[in-house]
């Protein structure tokens, strides 16, 4: 496999990693809607829930290891999470204000435009969402913490699914 990978363009890996990132949210929101379908909502999200406890943990060490990113405050988080599974087929936008804390939000959030598509509805994910992006922040930074600003079954605006903020 490798040796597949390093004959590659840089154009050939990068679809590559995109496919890869899509394939992976993919694998996660069958397993969620089989679950969903056989145990209900509440059994689905509180098994993902421990999923994405678990997950997040494993791969923000994976990353400050590869990447070598440890620390670094909320830039550090920031950076860090750019190389995250979910990240290139699901990006995030964000913005650091004048007191350095920073805004970080989904436009394009692909298991719930799936759940929409599907006539499934969005699901309550603000537990899930911080449990992927609080225990990420923490293995990254011990000093940054992640609070939600709305994420469903709030309200957002239409081209927004959440919002998170991020502090030191």
């Amino acid at each position: 496999m490798n040796r597949v990978l390093e004959g590659l363009s840089k154009r050939e890996l990068l679809n590559v990693i995109k496919r890869f990132s899509k394939n992976w949210i993919t694998l996660d929101g069958l397993w969620f809607t089989l679950v969903e379908d056989k145990f209900g909502l509440e059994a689905a999200l509180d098994l993902d829930l421990q999923m994405w406890q678990r997950y997040a943990l494993i791969e923000a060490e994976r990353i400050k290891k590869d990447m070598g990113i440890e620390g670094g405050g909320i830039k550090g988080v920031l950076k860090a999470l750019r190389f995250a599974t979910f990240d290139p087929s699901m990006p995030f936008e964000y913005s650091i204000d004048g007191s350095g804390q920073a805004h970080m939000w989904v436009t394009f959030c692909r298991p719930q435009e799936g759940r929409m598509r599907a006539g499934r509805g969005a699901f309550p994910c603000r537990s899930v969402g911080f449990a992927c992006y609080g225990n990420f922040a923490k293995t990254i930074d011990p000093g940054v913490r992640v609070e939600c600003v709305f994420c469903p079954p709030d309200d957002h605006p239409p081209d927004i699914w959440c919002k998170w903020r991020i502090t030191n």
